[in-house]
């Protein structure tokens, strides 16, 4: 009979030879034949994978060209409903989360997280701590760097990685120690206090005639003064706000009134109520 060919001419170079040549090759090597029907099947199942969205099957990579999102932890002003959560308009909404191993502390118009360092021991983190509650957003490149800038990273805050509770990865803005040393700690993890709630609560409900003239009003004549009015509006100001004092305990008597607040304390108060 005619000799078989291969690819390649490698089973018709075997077939010339004698029987012991090729019970050789066949020990080494099996040649499977494919039929037309199993070709036309492979085709059909590699259409099927390459058109996942038309058969129901999700991508497992996102096609090309789409943006990267980073997922944000945000525990104060720019959670939803509260004064900077604008920022976040084009940021994607994930769900309430909890970061432990922080510490949180009122700042007055906003608070500050910091690792909850224990130098005493020598731990990592301070285990009477409870989780900082906050919200998770997933962003874009551009919404990220606008965040920097608004935090004033890395004047102000850091923004650094997080294992969050439920094991998802997230930025988050820290302060340091040092910053926050004369400021109280947030027991429950959650800003606003209770109490923080309550007292805007009150202020909405009084008459407008008792309401501490503390606004944008009061921001834009603070600017523009100079001297003893200077001091007691931002005075004002910053108790309206329940910013931190240059000194903890001291007060401002009538007779000789003297600054209570850091001026970029009050700055930032007033850019926050506009």
């Amino acid at each position: 009979s005619e000799p078989s060919t291969g690819r390649g001419g490698a089973a018709g170079a075997v077939s010339q030879g004698g029987p012991d040549d090729q019970e050789a090759f066949s020990s080494r090597r099996t040649i499977v034949t494919i039929s037309p029907i199993e070709t036309t099947r492979a085709i059909n199942r590699a259409m099927v994978i390459s058109e996942p969205h038309q058969h129901g099957i999700m991508e497992e990579h996102p096609g090309r060209g789409a943006p990267t999102l980073d997922l944000v932890f945000v525990y104060g002003s720019l959670k939803r409903g509260q004064s900077n959560h604008h920022l976040l308009a084009t940021a994607r909404f994930e769900g309430e989360a909890q970061a432990p191993g922080l510490s949180l502390h009122d700042l007055g118009p906003f608070p500050m997280a910091i690792a909850a360092a224990q130098p005493e021991t020598g731990s990592a983190t301070d285990p009477e701590t409870v989780p900082v509650s906050g919200e998770l957003f997933a962003v874009e490149a551009e919404t990220l760097e606008r965040l920097d800038r608004f935090e004033g990273v890395p004047r102000l805050y850091q923004r650094q990685r997080l294992v969050l509770l439920d094991g998802r990865l997230a930025w988050v803005y820290l302060g340091q120690p040092h910053q926050v040393r004369h400021v109280p700690r947030l027991a429950a993890g959650c800003w606003p206090a209770l109490l923080l709630l309550l007292s805007a609560l009150l202020g909405a409900l009084a008459p407008p005639s008792l309401r501490a003239d503390t606004g944008l009003a009061a921001c834009n004549r603070w600017q523009r003064s100079q001297g003893v009015s200077r001091l007691e509006l931002g005075n004002q100001i910053g108790a309206a706000h329940y910013l931190t004092k240059l000194q903890r305990l001291q007060q401002s008597p009538p007779e000789a009134p003297v600054a209570l607040y850091a001026a970029s304390d009050l700055q930032r108060a007033c850019d926050n109520a506009r």
